[in-house]
This record gives structure tokens, C-alpha cells and sequence, in this order.
């Protein structure tokens, strides 16, 4: 988790910007006033965002963590694709 301050930021808004995209990793940036934020690529976000959507559900989630244990304790079937 890489943190930096506004200022610095600011002055290195494209390397900052380079990084987040290449690693994946959020930067936090803090602020002396109001808020810190959080800057993730768009990518990353929408991910996050239909994960959350995804185990909104308690029924979903459930079945996600069962498939999710199936699968680690080598319970997974391979299949082939069915192609159009």
C-alpha cells in the first residue's frame, strides 16, 4: 500500500497515475484538510464494484464460498468450452 501527501501527488501526477495502473495498487493520498482519498484504476474499481454486487446477495455469496472451498480442496471439474 503505497501512501504519499497531496503536494506530492500533485507534482508527480503522471508517475503516480503510471504506477497505479502498472501494479494495480490503490494509492492513498492524504490530506492536511478534509478527507484522505483513495486512487485506483478504473479497472480495479469495476472489479470491486461487481465483486461487492456479486456477494450482495447472501444466497450468492454462499454459493461463491462453497464453490470457492469445493475447488481448493481439489473438488474442481475441468470442461471444455462450448464453442458457437
Amino acid at each position: 500500500m503505497e501512501i504519499t501527501t497531496y503536494s506530492n501527488f500533485r507534482q508527480n501526477l503522471k508517475s503516480h497515475l503510471d504506477s497505479i495502473l502498472k501494479t494495480h495498487a490503490p494509492l492513498f493520498v492524504k490530506r492536511s484538510k478534509g478527507e484522505d482519498v483513495v486512487v485506483m484504476s478504473m479497472s480495479d474499481y469495476e472489479g470491486m464494484q461487481e465483486t461487492l454486487h456479486l456477494l450482495s446477495s447472501p444466497n450468492n455469496a454462499a454459493r461463491i464460498n462453497s464453490a470457492l472451498k469445493s475447488y481448493s480442496e481439489g473438488k474442481g471439474e475441468e470442461h471444455e468450452l462450448i464453442e458457437d
